[in-house]
């Protein structure tokens, strides 16, 4: 299965087996987390796989609703888009997963990164190891755990992948506004793409062989994972773009504001 099909077969688990992943595909789920890819150079994003699924069960508590063998834990230090480059860098990964039998889930972090330093590897921007608990709001460049990713095997009973075409998500003309009828084939995977909540903020505007992605404000207990989402999306239309043979460039310019939306990036399609 290639990456553009999982797209459409991928689903959200949210109840998986005890079995634990065998050794020899963790490796194979640790090797696509250490190539990790994503837009913003100067960000260090690292996906962590934590084997051992209880210490993070037990770091999240009672709000740890998705009980997983295994899960990957996401850090990142602050910088431009950091949460849209996490969503675009992790989804690749949640894809592959999928091609490789497994079942995911994404998750929202409640953990601290003061929590994770006696399992997991972190170090500041000089790649120095930081083994004391430092002040964040003093220490921005340090990486901190912003996203978790439950996986494994779904439940006996548990289909791995969708079966149903009829996905909830809206229309491809109610999140692109003047599309160029060539295109739709492109938007069509990002109208697919997971969020928290099912929020879907994304709205899209079509301007020649320019595509101008923007964020819909939404409720502001959704302000950080709606960033997520949207790297999420733009990741899918990534892919799409692959697929097909269209070479795209991502950039930030001038653009029209708008009314309750906030400008992410546009994709011209050369």
């Amino acid at each position: 299965m290639e990456l553009y099909d999982a797209i459409f077969y991928r689903k959200s688990i949210r109840k998986y087996s005890n079995k634990r992943v065998k050794d020899s595909l963790l490796e194979e789920v640790k090797n696509v987390c250490s190539q990790i890819t994503y837009l913003n150079k100067e960000l260090n994003i690292k996906a962590h796989v934590i084997d051992r699924g209880h210490l993070v069960r037990i770091l999240m508590g009672k709000n740890c609703k998705v009980k997983a063998p295994h899960y990957i834990i996401v850090t990142s230090n602050k910088g431009n888009d950091y949460l849209q480059n996490i969503g675009y860098a992790m989804e690749e990964v949640v894809l592959k997963l999928t091609t490789l039998g497994l079942a995911t889930c994404w998750l929202e972090c409640n953990i601290k990164r003061e929590d994770i330093l006696e399992f997991v590897e972190l170090s500041d921007l000089d790649g120095e190891q930081s083994d004391t608990i430092v002040e964040l709001e003093e220490k921005e460049n340090l990486e901190q755990p912003y996203s978790i990713i439950a996986f494994g095997y779904p439940e006996e009973n548990e289909g791995l992948f969708r079966t149903n075409k009829n996905i909830d998500r809206k229309r491809v003309n109610h999140i692109c506004k003047r599309l160029d009828k060539n295109l739709e084939k492109i938007i069509e995977p990002l109208r697919w793409a997971p969020s928290m909540k099912n929020s879907q903020p994304w709205i899209l505007y079509n301007n020649l062989n320019m595509i101008h992605l923007y964020e819909e404000k939404q409720k502001k207990n959704l302000k950080d994972t709606n960033k997520i989402s949207m790297g999420i999306a733009l990741r899918h239309f990534d892919i799409a773009c692959n697929k097909f043979g269209l070479e795209v460039e991502y950039s930030k310019i001038d653009v029209k504001k708008r009314l309750a939306k906030e400008y992410y990036i546009t994709a011209t399609l050369k």
